[in-house]
């Protein structure tokens, strides 16, 4: 994954990411959107045929540390999707019962 600070402005934040699609990006958003520090969040991806997003961030503070928010993000994001992996193996296991 390439990911390079493209804005960074008081309280604004453009990251844009390579070789990512929809799926780690909705789900980035969502984590970030669930922080207290962050207003707003949201992505895009210019072109379907294009190897890269950007994530578009701002916050509620003007003095934001974009870095440690988005590792809470990332690391809330991989619990989520730990839960949902351990969810479905139960599920799976209920069935073959």
């Amino acid at each position: 994954m390439k990911l390079n600070i493209i804005k960074e402005e008081e309280g604004y934040v453009e990251v844009e990411f390579g070789g990512e699609s929809h799926t780690l990006l909705n789900l980035l958003q969502t984590s970030l959107l669930e922080d207290p520090a962050v207003e707003m969040a949201g992505y895009t991806r210019p072109h379907p045929l294009m190897d890269r997003s950007r994530l578009f961030i701002r916050f509620k503070g003007k003095k934001a540390n974009v870095k440690e928010i988005l590792k809470k993000a990332a690391d809330n994001a991989e619990a989520k999707l730990k839960e949902f992996d351990e969810g479905l193996n139960q599920s799976i296991s209920n069935l073959k019962k």
